[in-house]
């Protein structure tokens, strides 16, 4: 693994409050994989044979039932883990990954994972840390649906993006309006009719990108609530930093020497 992608992975939640030397041992079997457009990562139902974090591209994962159609269930972006549930407890998947664009993908044997989290509390809590950022965001998805109307969970996405992008109004969709539209639980006629409805809030659809004339007045339309909006890009178990550290300093505990050996 060359140095600017084990820097990129070292900043994921799941690995930054690990030392370094432990991030180094945990990751030495590590493979990076560079991915084209439209390749399929895995098949639900198949069981993990790695963790998938990704590190540049986009990722969707797509569901199916039956001989119904497929559609998207959530869109990953960088730097983030997926499936991570499936690799813990090595359960089938719940749903196919695809590439949408040209992606760089690191993979942490799944096997190796599941001893490490057996053997390293550190690992433990910093993995239950993650997987609950991941169930409270699917959660929010859920009260957005349930609470929202089409118009509204178009207006907060856009929101959401304005504030990550960081350029005022002029927004730029990061997928395509087809993976938007099932990630919203919509049709792409739905779709088209929540942009139509939002047009009256000053806001316009230009091909890939979209104009907000005035944040505040489409903030106030969608009635944001952190609740349902808020990014949680980190959340940790509380007290987990300082036990880490607490181990870290008890060179005569049995784990610290476990630790040493593994890492000789």
């Amino acid at each position: 693994m060359r140095e600017e992608e084990y820097e990129q992975v070292a900043g994921l939640p799941l690995f930054q409050e690990l030392s370094a030397e432990y991030r180094a041992h945990l990751l030495r079997h590590a493979l990076v994989q560079r991915v084209p457009s439209g390749v399929t990562l895995f098949e639900q139902g198949e069981y993990a044979d790695f963790l998938h974090i990704l590190v540049e591209g986009v990722v969707e994962l797509r569901g199916r039932d039956g001989s119904r159609p497929e559609t998207t269930v959530e869109v990953v972006q960088p730097v983030e883990s997926f499936i991570l549930a499936a690799v813990v407890t090595d359960a089938p998947y719940l749903m196919t990954a695809r590439t949408l664009e040209r992606s760089k993908l690191l993979l942490i044997p799944a096997e190796q994972l599941r001893r490490e989290v057996a053997e390293v509390p550190e690992l433990a809590l910093m993995l239950i840390g993650s997987l609950a950022r991941q169930y409270r965001g699917l959660v929010r998805q859920i009260k957005a649906l349930k609470l929202r109307t089409s118009a509204e969970r178009i207006g907060c996405f856009l929101l959401q993006l304005a504030r990550e992008q960081e350029q005022g109004g002029v927004i730029e969709l990061p997928y395509s309006k087809r993976a938007l539209a099932e990630r919203m639980a919509m049709t792409p006629e739905n779709l088209s009719r929540a942009f139509a409805r939002l047009r009256e809030r000053g806001v316009y659809m230009q091909r890939s990108r979209v104009v907000i004339e005035d944040i505040d007045r489409l903030a106030a339309f969608c009635e944001v609530d952190s609740l349902i909006d808020g990014v949680e890009h980190e959340l940790r178990v509380p007290g987990a930093t300082e036990a880490a550290a607490d181990d870290g300093d008890d060179d005569t505990t049995d784990e610290t020497e476990s630790h040493s050996d593994k890492q000789a």
